[in-house]
């Protein structure tokens, strides 16, 4: 309700300002920068009260007239975003919807669309009054929330609101997943190394081997370096104990771990950017609409950086997105002063007098910028504003011809240019240029109120990488996999290769493959062994307590894995040595349980109200949650073992006759 509101005050915002009562001469002193220069009539504001005055008299020839005229602006200028404008649109059909207009208030909504394709509140507003149509609302409020969810993904604003909320949970996911499957694996190998400090302490010691196994565990924690490393740590110590898969999988966390460093490093450099103002300033001018707080921090950063084109590019482009042509003409004469061949520049000022009707000039600009042989999207982009400029003259020839240059030299920017800044009557705008979202980040990146590069029109990379590699060689991470490391090597040399204890897959009981290096093909102590595979040696009383034990053991790793399975969906195959399987329901469900803690709360991934955004996507991972649930639970996996067949002796060959 917070921006229906906002948007309610927008449409009564030229009422109350002729409303306002006469001036004190004592309040006359005081100087408001933004009246220095009176706003054109054609603003947004001024044809948005005129089709807001036409509509409530009722004159529908006229609300449609400034309608279109506000369409054709918008286009002129190529706004991608007339966000304000949208949101008045969207508040005024929700009020039309409690009324029971819902035919004129779906209008409404679509004509929000068409102010600002990337808004999500139309759809979902539109989604809204779908479902008013229930049954057959169903499937097409369906299709217009996940409109709403993605109509941001193609803006520079929807991509960092993504990135924001994807890597914190992707993160979480990773940390709670590796938890789990470093916990399934001190549950299930722990007692191993135990068995190995109580076999090198003797049995009149096994107090102090039980308190030197938990001392290691906690050791992280004990040494006040945080509970976030016990996992890595558990992992480490049990790396030997483990089978092939989970090894690789226990390497594969390793691995990923030193990926955290250049994420974050990433992530804080975004969000350090989105804090400067005039990075806000740069987003509006790429993709949104006139701001006047944006042309304020222009204006002020313009003053004490004038050797920063990239900033008069951004000041301009505001002045021409709010109407101000000649204001914005004199700032790129003034860039043609210091350098005739600058291609923004000429094509921009060639804009402004197409806009002006000045085709010849225009015309002439044009030309002037193909002859300095820019890059081929900047010759394409010369060639398809020229194309326009000769229609307008009904120069038909060269219209085609350079056309055909401009497609030859870049199609899918002409056809992206088609499909944005079209007219509803058909023809097309001729198209600015500017910086793009890697030159924003290049010029704007980990700094949160000052300019990181000047000039980087035309040169950026996005976010420079070199910090990021600086962050993924030097952090804790590298430094914790190098002790880790060495933690196995001491393992290993304390031990030896041939000395780790296992555990028998049948009865469960911990042995040492240093004392029955004769029996460990296949997992099995020397009574498994014995009694499954040579069945032979092995006396009655003791075939029958080992057969009580091997039972006794099915049942406990039956009870463990329905125990493991109803903490977390998933750790019962971990347990189960179903390593593959058990990490894809645990990472699967880690993730759309973080998903649905964060998203909407902690990091709202839209920006739409509650008014008109409904829960269906916390619905359909509440059901894919369920699912997961079941499924970990109900799948138990096979726990019998695949013994080696018995060899039978060779038969004996006959003996030669006498």
């Amino acid at each position: 309700m917070k921006r229906a509101s906002a948007a309610s005050l927008l449409l009564l915002a030229p009422v109350l300002a002729g409303a306002q009562p006469a001036r004190s001469p004592s309040a006359e002193k005081v100087i408001d920068v933004r009246a220095t220069r009176p706003p054109a009539g054609n603003t947004f504001e001024a044809l948005f009260s005129a089709y807001r005055r036409a509509d409530q008299r009722g004159d529908t020839d006229g609300a449609l007239k400034a309608w279109r005229e506000i369409r054709r602006v918008r286009i002129e200028r190529n706004i991608r975003s007339l966000e304000p404008l949208a949101m008045a649109t969207v508040a005024q059909g929700l009020e039309r919807l409690e009324k029971g207009e819902r035919d004129r208030a779906e209008e409404d909504f679509h004509g929000a669309s068409s102010l600002d394709p990337h808004l999500p509140d139309a759809y979902f507003a539109l989604a809204l009054s779908e479902m008013k149509k229930v049954p057959l609302g169903i499937v097409p409020a369906l299709s217009d929330t996940v409109a709403g969810l993605t109509a941001r993904l193609p803006t520079i604003r929807g991509r960092m609101n993504l990135r924001a909320l994807l890597v914190p949970v992707l993160l979480l996911s990773l940390l709670v997943t590796a938890t789990v499957f470093a916990a399934v694996m001190v549950f299930g190998h722990g007692t191993l190394l135990l068995h190995d400090l109580e076999e090198s302490f003797g049995p009149e010691r096994r107090a102090l081997a039980l308190g030197l196994y938990v001392f290691m565990l906690l050791l992280p924690a004990v040494a006040f370096q945080g509970y976030g490393w016990l996992p890595l740590w558990w992992l480490a110590l049990l790396f030997l104990y483990m089978q092939g898969f989970e090894r690789a999988v226990a390497a594969a966390i390793f691995v990923g771990s030193l990926l955290v460093g250049p994420v974050v490093s990433d992530l804080d450099a975004r969000i350090l950017a989105r804090q400067n103002p005039l990075f806000r300033a740069g987003v509006l001018s790429v993709e949104g609409g006139p701001d006047a707080r944006a042309i304020a921090d222009l204006e002020d950063a313009v003053g004490k950086n004038r050797d920063d084109r990239d900033l008069v590019y951004l000041l301009a482009i505001q002045y021409k997105k709010t109407g101000r042509y000649d204001d914005a003409a004199a700032l790129y004469r003034e860039i043609l002063q210091a350098d005739p061949h600058d291609a923004i520049a000429l094509n921009n000022l060639a804009n402004v007098e197409f806009a002006n009707t000045e085709y010849p000039a225009a015309i002439a600009r044009y030309k002037q910028g193909i002859e300095s042989n820019p890059p081929a999207p900047v010759a394409a982009t010369f060639y398809y504003n020229l194309s326009l400029a000769h229609l307008q003259r009904f120069e038909y020839q060269p219209a085609q011809e350079a056309r055909s240059q401009a497609d030859r030299l870049s199609v899918s920017l002409t056809k992206t240019y088609d499909s944005l800044w079209k007219y509803d009557k058909g023809d097309y705008a001729v198209v600015d240029m500017g910086l793009d979202e890697d030159d924003l980040w290049t010029k704007f990146a980990g700094t949160p109120a000052a300019i990181r590069q000047k000039n980087a029109a035309g040169k950026g990379t996005g976010l420079p990488r070199a910090p990021l590699v600086g962050a993924a060689l030097v952090n804790r991470f590298v430094g914790a996999i190098g002790v880790f490391v060495l933690v196995g090597i001491v393992l290993w040399r304390w031990r030896g290769a041939r000395a780790f204890t296992v555990r028998c897959v049948k009865c469960g009981t911990p042995f040492c493959r240093h004392c029955h290096l004769g029996a460990t093909a296949a997992g099995l102590c020397s009574q498994c062994h014995h009694l499954f595979v040579v069945r032979d040696g092995v006396s009655g009383p003791a075939r029958n307590r080992k057969l009580l034990e091997v039972q006794k053991e099915e049942e406990r790793r039956d009870r463990v894995f329905r125990v493991l399975s109803l903490l977390a969906p998933g750790a019962g195959h971990l347990y189960s040595q179903k390593t593959v399987l058990g990490i894809a329901l645990v990472f699967a469900w880690s993730l759309l349980l973080v998903l649905a803690l964060m998203a909407g709360r902690i990091l709202p991934y839209t920006e739409a109200p509650s008014t008109v955004e409904r829960p269906w996507g916390l619905v359909l991972m509440a059901v894919i949650l369920i699912a997961l649930y079941v499924v970990a639970n109900r799948g138990r996996p096979e726990l019998d073992v695949m013994l080696p067949a018995r060899r039978s002796p060779p038969p004996a060959r006959p003996g030669r006759a006498a």
